[in-house]
């Protein structure tokens, strides 16, 4: 029994080293992404603005530590840069991070633009309004509890019509005795 056991821990083991080496092949060159062969020029960025400083770009929904030191590094450190960026350099500034997923990018410049305004009423309402950083409009809002209402109101006529059919069926059967 205990070679048996011992047998089983050295073949754990063994799968266990051999996951480890398999998972660095294959996702360990990830981190690393392969020099660009395109030869144009990233966008250059718009003129830093009259005022110095950063702004903390983490007020916007969206951008945490890691997605605001991808835009500091790329040159992004004000409300104004961020939303004179267009889209494609802010995914390129993420990217040259190594972050690739930023579902909520679309609406960064917006939040951007609004803080760099001052106009923080606007902000404040833009923010209520974003789920996951994507902005819900009023009328998809609408349209989507309309479609919660038809569905509910087509699952009460299915269950009318089934507890109709039952009654049907039971009468049918009742009769059926009766003869």
């Amino acid at each position: 029994m205990a070679w048996f056991i011992n047998q089983s821990l050295f073949i754990i083991l063994a799968a266990f080293l051999l996951g480890l080496l398999v998972g660095r092949l294959v996702w360990g060159n990830r981190r690393s992404a392969p020099p660009s062969t395109d030869t144009a020029a990233p966008a250059p960025l718009p003129a830093a603005p009259a005022r110095t400083g950063q702004d903390d770009l983490e007020r916007i929904e969206g951008i945490g530590p890691k997605m605001a030191a991808a835009l500091r590094a790329a040159g992004i450190h004000t409300f104004d840069q961020l939303a004179d960026a267009d889209d494609d350099s802010r995914r390129a500034a993420i990217e040259a991070a190594g972050l690739t997923f930023a579902p909520s990018l679309v609406t960064w410049g917006r939040q951007a633009r609004l803080l760099a305004d001052g106009d923080e009423a606007g902000f404040l309402e833009l923010t209520e309004r974003l789920v996951a950083g994507r902005d819900v409009e009023p009328a998809a809002q609408a349209q989507t509890a309309a479609q919660v209402q038809t569905t509910a109101q087509a699952q009460t006529a299915a269950q009318a019509q089934t507890t109709a059919q039952a009654q049907t069926t039971a009468q049918a059967r009742m009769a059926g005795q009766a003869r």
